[in-house]
């Protein structure tokens, strides 16, 4: 084995913050396969305080993680604590959400950026105006000038079209995706007595979570006892249980908050089909996860998910809301049909792996070097 890396990782939050997400399991997922093979990993992250993490400095399967600040003052903190650090990593790792940590403006090691996908219009459903164009103005303008003489890794074909439309060069970008934990054994595919429609994931508004429920709600005339599962928490999440209210569906929808990897499991287990109305992905992690359960999904034809959903073979892909409606009513009252996807969606997640994913992003951390020519002569 070649000599053991000392690897710094810069993301804002930790596989124990309450909106970790598909970038939070990514960084997490690879940073533990790196310590297995030897390699050191620190995650700097923001701290979400000791009701989600008693210590602000752990282990976790021998990934060090050291927690500093809040989602916005952790970015100043990560710099000044490499800073102080500077000879006790090899490479960083910062990983963008929405805003990277501009590591290399102050880093004189090699590095790479991890994009999961150009937040753009996104910007403006999350934020108040004023800061919804400075975040946008800083992804789409300045991040392209402090990052290009630096590889990109994104997770899908969409998200590298997205960096090469905003000035990035293709030869300094590649497409990692994401891996999948896959069940001991194949499931067994739930019996359709009553549907249940499944979401997991973060509970942010530009997830349209509201749209998936007013649909459900409308599906209640053809199917009566039709229930919705949402798992995740986030900031959009007492509009979502406010409208659940406002419908009447209380009793037809459980609202779970953040759960457990077993929790999950059973959920995805026990749905007829996974439903992702957001607006926006870089690649679709939970719609695999989903798949890997032999649950097929149903999302919006947007970029990301497109990539991640084969239409008629690992689920449906929506243009609109009727379409949406259609696709789930379809999963639902076909069980033919249901099985085909099944067969496909566990047959695609198991393409995707976890290892395959940790050593891509060392090959690119040790084979491009900062001051690559190739870009810099592009």
């Amino acid at each position: 084995m070649s000599a053991p890396l000392r690897i710094l990782a810069l993301n804002w939050r930790d596989i124990r913050h309450p909106q970790a997400g598909g970038a939070e399991i990514n960084l997490f997922e690879q940073a533990r396969r790196w310590v297995r093979d030897g390699h050191e990993v620190t995650i700097i992250c923001a701290d979400p305080g000791p009701k989600y993490a008693s210590q602000q400095e752990e282990y976790i399967d021998g990934v060090l993680i050291r927690r500093m600040g809040n989602r916005f003052t952790v970015y100043i903190l990560a710099l000044i604590f490499y800073l102080m650090y500077v000879r006790s990593f090899d490479y960083i790792v910062d990983v963008s959400n929405g805003i990277p940590f501009f590591a290399p403006l102050i880093a004189r090691i090699p590095g790479a950026l991890i994009v999961h996908h150009y937040h753009g219009k996104q910007w403006f459903s999350e934020f108040p105006f004023p800061v919804a164009a400075f975040g946008w103005f800083l992804e789409s303008t300045i991040v392209p000038i402090i990052y290009h003489h630096w590889p990109v890794i994104t997770v899908s074909p969409t998200t590298r079209d997205a960096m090469i439309n905003l000035g990035f060069h293709p030869s300094q970008i590649r497409v990692i995706y994401n891996g999948i934990k896959m069940p001991g054994k194949k499931p067994v595919q739930p019996g359709l007595s009553q549907p249940r429609i499944a979401y997991v994931g973060r509970m942010k508004r530009y997830k349209r979570i509201d749209r998936l429920v007013k649909i459900v709600s409308d599906l209640r005339t053809q199917f009566p006892d039709i229930h919705l599962d949402l798992a995740g928490e986030g900031d959009a999440r007492p509009d979502i249980e406010a409208l659940i209210d406002r419908l009447n569906m209380k009793d037809y929808v459980t609202v779970h908050g953040y759960v457990d990897e077993e929790s999950k499991a059973n959920i995805l287990m026990s749905a007829t089909v996974f439903a992702t109305p957001s607006m926006h992905e870089g690649w679709g992690l939970s719609v695999i996860e989903a798949n890997a359960y032999g649950c097929p999904a149903v999302a919006y034809d947007v970029p990301g998910l497109c990539v991640a959903i084969r239409h008629g073979e690992t689920g449906l892909l929506a243009k609109n809301d009727d379409q949406f409606r259609t696709a789930l009513a379809h999963i639902i009252s076909d069980p033919i049909s249901r099985n085909c996807l099944s067969e496909g969606a566990y047959a695609w997640a198991s393409r995707f792996t976890w290892d395959a994913c940790a050593r891509e992003t060392l090959e690119v951390l040790q084979t491009w070097n900062r001051f690559n020519p190739a870009i810099q002569n592009a």
